[in-house]
């Protein structure tokens, strides 16, 4: 049964998102182009590294999220978890949300490090005010 619901999901997912190979999100980043970038792994996750300028929100509430960011429907977005399943969720959710131009990366996060591509780690100031 859980078997014949991830299956669904791929399959509806597939209509959803279209993927970005890890050089052509480097080269969009690279000359600003316009796109949002969404980490949607956890907290702990996108402290310990993620992709330079990436936004973190959680698969469970992408599609209101990006929304909240004031996000245009129409412009390009690109979301990436550790391994895929998580952003394939995001990616329809970010398509029942109205959004049309969704990228799953590539390999995800796991082949964006283990290719050497820049990464950014959270550090959190501990000593307080």
């Amino acid at each position: 049964m859980v078997c014949a619901g991830l299956l669904f999901l791929v399959i509806i997912n597939a209509g959803c998102t279209s993927t970005i190979t890890r050089e052509n999100l480097l080269a969009r980043m690279q000359t600003n182009d316009t796109l949002l970038i969404v980490d949607v792994r956890s907290q702990a996750e996108y402290d310990r590294d993620h992709i330079p300028g990436a936004v973190h929100i959680p698969f469970y509430t992408v599609g209101t999220g990006v929304e909240q960011l004031g996000y245009p429907k129409t412009d390009p977005v690109a979301v990436y978890c550790e391994h895929g399943p998580r952003a394939g969720l995001a990616g329809m959710a970010l398509y029942l949300h109205g959004f049309d131009q969704i990228y799953s990366l590539d390999g995800h996060m796991k082949a964006w490090r283990a290719n050497g591509f820049p990464i950014e780690i959270t550090t959190h100031d501990t000593t307080g005010p």
